[in-house]
């Protein structure tokens, strides 16, 4: 089945095939741009970050040679314990070796203190808290020197004494019973790494404690914005995890970097929307780019509607209502050349039209007043030869004083018939006209006749096709006064009535009490057909019922049926009609 499709809708299919592809094209675009920029912006972060780690390493490395060469290269320090302890000596070479390492924690920066410890004396040289670093260096010496740790090892400690409470100890031994050995607060190297991170604008930054590829405590101040559970909180081979705070719905990079000096891990954690906050322009313009090209397509489509869809719509309007036959319609002057051109055209056609119907009606017109006048013709002779045939019946029967009276009746009757020459007559000429005829009838059959008119007064003076009645009381007494053994009763009623559509009937009802229709005659009458032979006195009905149809159409009703007998039997034939009654001015439609 072929389906046609209007204008209006292929626009639309085409501008939704030009929208769609283009609008699922920049939102994949926009998604597959956002994960090469959210790629390269972490690979950015995680060599920073490596760099960081292995520059903390080197500086760890750095520190730990440098403990090395004192405990070896230094003079003072080797020759230390071989003063007697407070000698003037001892004293001289502890003061160089104090100085010495105040000078190298201050070269060191990452360094919080450097000491030399022995179990009965300790020299420091620190940046922070002397007191409180000397009691630190007294209390977790003595408990490395308890343990089996190896010297030379950096190792992660925990204080409350500490500011940041953890901190990393290495010490070298240098002879029996003397140590030189440094500590770096984990804190400082937290400040370190967050400095690396804007101070924290970027993202979080902070140490954690590790055992292997496990990921432990924290050792910063900082909460994280996000706790990850142990089966997630791993180092890995990936570059990065991405992590979703269901709570928040917030997204976030998260990189472990682990340090290959000591047992410590380097976490970040940055939302992705500060990955992308640089590129916030062309978020925005992949984001309101289709926006914008809807838009844009929208106003063309509307251009399109009002330019060429809403005339076309208004063409289409206008030959629909003229295949109606709503002639009137005329269309505006068009917006374009092409729709000035159309409508021209289409008023010039419907103007046409307009008057080729008027001319085809009044030719209609015309046609059918000319075939109601020839039916009207009908009528004379038809009736001139029935009355010829009462005057031959009376002539032969020799009776000339009734065919004096008969031939002055019927000079009457044509004298009226050629004195009404038009198209409609009043009720009661008619009514007259019918009292004339069965006057000559009565003349036929002496005593056997009777006409009772029962007639609205009111009614007398409409007007209603001429010879409309007689006819039928004519059919009445040629088919139904066939008894002629019995008075023949022939009633005619005349009314006005009104139907449920407020329209106002002529009803006229001629009714006998003669033989009344055959079961053939009434079935064909009913259907409104009428097998007319050349000899056949029906002529008259056919001709009444033509007329009518030609003057008043579907509007007016003839019926036929039989007065019935209370044992089922006909008692006679009645005739009904309901004629409309024309407003006061008008005429049928002729």
């Amino acid at each position: 089945m072929k389906v046609a499709y209007s204008i209006r809708s292929i626009l639309i299919i085409g501008f939704l095939a030009v929208l769609l592809p283009m609008v699922v094209f920049m939102i994949f675009n926009h998604f597959y741009a956002r994960e090469i920029v959210r790629d390269k912006v972490a690979e950015t972060y995680r060599n920073t970050l490596d760099i960081f780690v292995e520059q903390t390493d080197t500086n760890l490395d750095e520190i730990s040679n440098y403990l090395i060469k004192m405990s070896i290269l230094d003079v003072d320090v080797g020759m230390l314990m071989s003063f007697p302890l407070n000698s003037d000596m001892y004293t001289l070479t502890k003061i160089r070796i104090d100085t010495k390492l105040k000078r190298d924690a201050d070269v060191y920066s990452v360094i919080d203190s450097v000491f030399v410890y022995q179990a009965d004396d300790i020299i420091l040289g620190a940046n922070t808290d002397y007191s409180t670093t000397m009691e630190l260096v007294r209390t977790h010496m003595d408990e490395r020197l308890k343990s089996s740790r190896q010297f030379n090892e950096w190792e992660i400690r925990f204080d409350q004494r500490m500011d940041g409470m953890f901190f990393l100890m290495n010490s070298v031994e240098v002879t029996k019973g003397l140590y030189i050995g440094a500590i770096i607060r984990i804190k400082d190297m937290n400040d370190l790494l967050t400095r690396q991170w804007s101070d924290g604008k970027i993202g979080y930054a902070g140490l954690l404690q590790r055992d292997g590829n496990q990921l432990k405590g924290l050792m910063s101040e900082e909460r994280p914005p996000v706790l990850l559970k142990d089966s997630e909180n791993q180092i890995t081979n990936k570059p990065y995890i991405t992590y979703k705070d269901q709570s928040t719905k917030e997204s976030y990079l998260i990189m472990n970097r682990p340090s290959r000096i000591v047992n410590v891990a380097y976490q970040v954690m940055i939302p992705e929307d500060a990955l992308l906050k640089e590129l916030t322009f062309f978020r925005n313009v992949a984001l309101f780019t289709p926006i914008g090209i809807f838009l844009v397509l929208s106003l063309y489509l509307f251009f399109i509607r009002r330019m060429l869809l809403k005339p076309l719509q208004e063409l289409i309007i206008g030959m629909k209502k003229i295949s109606l036959g709503m002639l009137e319609v005329r269309l505006k002057r068009g917006k374009t050349k092409e729709f000035t051109f159309l409508g021209e055209a289409f008023n010039k056609m419907a103007e046409q039209i307009k008057t080729l119907k008027i001319d085809v009606y009044e030719e209609q017109l015309r046609v059918k007043q000319g075939e109601l006048r020839q039916l009207q013709a009908q009528i004379n002779p038809h009736f001139y030869m029935n009355s010829l045939n009462i005057i031959y019946n009376l002539a032969a029967l020799k009776d000339t004083d009734s065919v004096k009276k008969m031939s002055l009746h019927l000079a009457d009757y044509f004298r009226f018939i050629m004195r009404i020459n038009r198209d409609t007559i009043l009720l009661g000429e008619e009514l007259a006209h019918i009292e004339n005829y069965m006057t000559i009838q009565k003349m036929r059959f002496p005593g056997l006749l009777v006409c009772e008119m029962n007639v609205d007064e009111r009614c007398r003076s409409i007007a209603l096709p001429a010879l409309t009645l007689q006819p039928f009381v004519e059919n009445a007494i040629i088919h139904g006064f066939k008894i002629r053994r019995r008075l023949f009763h022939i009633q005619i009623n005349a009314e006005r009535v009104e139907n449920e559509g407020d329209h106002t009937y002529l009803k006229l009802v001629v009714k006998d009490n003669g033989a009344g229709f055959s079961a053939e005659v009434l079935s064909t009458l009913r259907q409104n057909v009428m097998a007319i032979q050349a000899n056949s006195t029906s002529l008259g009905i056919v001709n009444v019922m033509d007329r009518l149809t030609l003057l008043y159409g579907d509007t007016c009703e003839i019926a036929f049926d039989n007065v019935m007998e209370e044992d089922g039997s006909a008692s006679g034939a009645r005739v009904t009609l309901f004629i409309p009654i024309e407003a006061e001015g008008d005429t049928p439609n002729v």
